[in-house]
Order: C-alpha cells, then structure tokens, then sequence
C-alpha cells in the first residue's frame, strides 16, 4: 500500500477503510458492517507483520468509529496499544518523523476522550431519474465555457484499432477540421432501466439507473416530436478490455446508462431544454432495434458530454472516410465489423514494441548522445509526432 503524506488519511490503507466504513455502515448497521470489514481486511489483521499498513488500518477504523459515536472497546483498545507504542513510525525519516507523530498524538488523545452521539450517514440508492418514453432534448455551451473544447469538440479520431483493417487503414489519426457541437440541440430517449449493486461489499442491495439511446440529430435548430419521430439512433461501440485472461468484448450497442445527477436544469456543459414524454418512442427504439444483431448491454457513462465524445467520435470518425453508422432505420444496413479485443490487444503490444525499439535506436545514436537535454527533447517529440502521423 502506498502514503502520500503523513496525514492520518494520506495512505491507500487508511483511505480505503474510511471510503469501506462510509459505504457498509449506512447499509447493513453496525455489528454487520464491523464484520464485513474485518474480514475484508483478514490479510492485514491476521498478519505477523506489524507495520505501517497494519497500523493504518486500525488507526482509520477507530478514527471512523469514534467520529460517528460507535468505538467499540476492542478496536479502541487495540487502536490506542498501537498509537502509545509509536508503531510503524519507523517506517518515516526526517521531518516527517515528528509530523507522523504529531497524527498520532492527535489521534491518541481523541480516542481517549468522550465520543459523540451515534451518527451514522444515511445511505443514498439510485433511482431511475426517468420513464421509458421520456425524451430529454438539450443544448450544448457555447465557447466561453472553460472546458469546450473537451467536451463538446472531437478533433482526433482516437484510437482505430477496434476496426478491421479495411476501415483502420483508411482512418486518419486526426479530424481536421475539428468536428464542433457547440450551441447545439441533441436529444436522448429513456429507453428501459438496469439494475446494478449498490456496493460491492452488499451486492443484494440494488440502485436503479435510467438507460437511454441516443437520437441522431444534432443541429441549431431546435427539435420537434415529429423531428424525432423520424431520427434514427446512434450506435456506441462498447469496449471491455482484455488485459490478464484475454477474455472481453468489443460489440455494437444502443443504449447506455447516465446517471440521475447529471440532468440539473442548468449546468456549465449543457442545458436541459425540456422533456417530453411518448412511450410510442420507446416502443418504436424497441421494435427497430429488435431487428438488429446487436449487443443489449449497457455502458456507464456518467455525463451527456462523455456520451456525444464516446457516440458522436464513431460518427465523425467513420463519416471522414465515407461510411455511415446504422442508425436502425435501414433494415439491411449493419455497422462496420470490429476486431475481437484479443486482436486488438496484440496489435496494441506490436505498436508498442515497435515504439520501444525506435526510442532505443534514438537514444542509442551519437547523434542523442552528443546533444545537450533540450535537443534530445526535441527528437523524442520529433519521434513522437513521426509515430503518430503528425
């Protein structure tokens, strides 16, 4: 486990177990949430080392338990031998000898004095923020927002290897120009809800999240029912990596999760117009997509902007070179083939290989070697740029 500091919580241990109390304590109460902590962390408990990361951990749950009026007697007991014996404190060097001990003075005599009045958080579990049929149309920021030009600008293609090499040859590695969405209507139906464990520690206890499918429209003109009525859907291509077992998966899908607190009336990236409600849409998104062969599952993205990055990137990208996303409404159009993530994970080592065995043949020349560290910065970019088609 690693420390940034030597706060009481600058340290992965100490971090984790207070973000553990803060998650199982609302759900499961006290008794059920100390066990499943302590067995969470049997490794370090049980363990004959008594170090830093063991003391960390008692350290954050006495802290924890004691702010919110719940110490036991064992865990202050066990907290306060560790505190008094100075432990792990051998651990630290220099300054942060005498900073470190400062922490644990601190603690030593809050867990020595009263605690306060049992509080314990009270827990908060999703709900769909809307109904099948529900349509959010909405409008991008303009430039003067600070952050514009990553939210609601594509100028890059991203990364092409998830396509076939008769599209991946074909990509370019930058837009130009730059695709802008800004001051734009766009619009989103709710299409269903997912289900999906509040906790990974209590995965009986279920949140619920509104899934949604994206229009294909964006424009500056406002949109109508009937505007809508007559779009197709976009397509986002769901990616789960392949890095220990190689097992993963890279599909097309049409739908996706946004969580509820990203639809305030007024945010700084975009702002919701109005909302209308047609359960006919929903029912229409259903019956084009159970047509298709596509993947049913779901990403997780969190904002509207990382959605249209995510989305709209496959649209721009494809359309630079000629070819159209399925939008659903053709029944004999499919989208492109993609490559499996094994493929694409060995194609991804080959790169890098490659890029390493330039680097060390730069950094080998005499050239590099007889420059100063500015010129040799300037080749390791030059390289760089080479790499990337620039």
């Amino acid at each position: 486990m690693g420390s940034w500091g030597t706060a009481l919580y600058s340290n992965d241990t100490s971090s984790d177990v207070r973000d553990m109390c803060n998650e199982v304590y609302p759900l499961v109460g006290i008794e059920e949430g100390t066990k499943l902590i302590l067995k969470e962390y049997a490794d370090i408990i049980k363990s004959d080392i008594i170090d830093n990361d063991y003391a960390d951990f008692w350290f954050a749950l006495a802290d924890w338990q004691w702010k919110h009026g719940i110490l036991t007697d064992e865990i202050k007991s066990k907290a306060i031998s560790l505190l008094e014996a100075h432990t792990g404190i051998d651990e630290w060097d220099g300054s942060d000898i005498k900073k470190r001990l400062a922490v644990m003075d601190k603690l030593l005599k809050q867990l020595k004095s009263p605690q306060p009045k049992v509080k314990i958080p009270k827990v908060k579990i999703a709900k769909p923020k809307h109904k099948p049929g529900d349509i959010i149309i909405f409008r991008t920021c303009d430039k003067n927002y600070e952050y514009a030009d990553s939210v609601w600008n594509i100028d890059e293609c991203g990364f092409t290897h998830f396509y076939t090499d008769e599209i991946a040859n074909k990509l370019p590695k930058n837009i130009s120009p730059p695709y802008e969405a800004y001051e734009k209507y766009m619009a989103i139906l709710c299409v269903g809800t997912i289900h999906q464990p509040h906790s990974q520690y209590v995965p009986e206890i279920m949140e619920e999240h509104s899934i949604y499918a994206y229009y294909d429209y964006i424009n500056t003109i406002k949109p109508t029912l009937e505007d809508l009525k007559k779009c197709g859907f976009l397509p986002l291509n769901l990616r789960y990596g392949a890095e220990l077992d190689e097992v993963g998966k890279n599909t097309w899908t049409y739908s996706f999760s946004i969580f509820a607190q990203n639809f305030s009336k007024k945010s700084d990236s975009e702002t919701v117009i109005e909302k209308i409600y047609c359960v006919d849409e929903s029912n229409r998104f259903q019956k084009l997509f159970s047509k298709k062969q596509y993947d049913n599952e779901y990403a997780l993205l969190s904002t509207l902007y990382e959605a249209f990055s995510e989305i709209y990137n496959e649209k721009i990208r494809l359309d630079t070179i000629g070819i159209q996303l399925d939008n659903l409404l053709d029944s004999n159009k499919t989208n492109p083939s993609l490559r499996s993530p094994k493929e694409i994970k060995q194609i991804v080592d080959n790169e890098r290989k490659e890029w390493e065995k330039k680097l060390f043949e730069l950094e080998s020349s005499e050239k590099y070697k007889n420059s100063n560290e500015s010129k040799r910065l300037e080749m390791i970019r030059a390289l760089i740029n080479e790499n990337m088609g620039l």
